[in-house]
């Protein structure tokens, strides 16, 4: 069964950075309502980017709404999850004391650690970190789509409102005037 995570990324600059050689990429990460969420991460590389579908995925944009889900798996031969249209990749979460470390398929680890106590208690729900016994791995696949919950719109070009010329009045219909006379009648 899947868990949903949804976060709002907003594109932060003042945090673009190089570690180890490889460029990351600055967000605020936020949750729907606009409140900031107490994570250790606020920069992806270009692999967490595609993923997530930010970076110059954004197309132009500063900030995009994602529900990524968390598949958690048996094993790591179990098949993978599909959604059609989305990509989806294989991870691995390890737990060691009270912090866990998301690792690629090929056992590479990410700058992805969350810590039971500092990071929000929603993110250590999702990935489960809290039931797991220590040095245990848990195997998932990550998909990363458009939130559903994300209702803003773009504001490309002010909208007007124009008035109806052809709105008939409450009783000028057949079915209205039926209704407007049982209606009196019953009084």
């Amino acid at each position: 069964m899947a868990r949903t995570l949804t976060l709002m990324f907003r594109r932060d600059p003042s945090k673009d950075r190089l570690e180890e050689k490889i460029p990351f990429e600055g967000y605020n990460i936020l949750w729907p309502d606009g409140t900031a969420a107490e994570l250790a991460i606020d920069a992806l590389c270009k692999h967490g980017q595609r993923l997530l579908g930010l970076g110059k995925y954004l197309q132009g944009c500063n900030e995009k709404m994602i529900d990524m889900k968390f598949f958690p798996l048996k094993g790591k031969d179990d098949p993978l999850t599909r959604i059609p249209g989305h990509r989806v990749r294989r991870f691995y979460l390890h737990k060691l004391d009270n912090s866990g470390r998301v690792h690629f398929f090929d056992g590479t680890p990410t700058s992805v650690v969350t810590v039971i106590g500092r990071d929000e208690i929603e993110v250590v729900d999702w990935l489960g970190l809290g039931t797991m016994t220590e040095n245990e791995i848990q195997w998932f696949d990550l998909a990363a789509t458009p939130s559903e919950a994300d209702f803003r719109v773009e504001l490309d070009e002010v909208k007007e409102a124009t008035p109806l010329t052809d709105v008939k009045s409450y009783l000028e219909t057949t079915w209205d005037k039926t209704l407007a006379e049982s209606s009196w009648q019953r009084r």
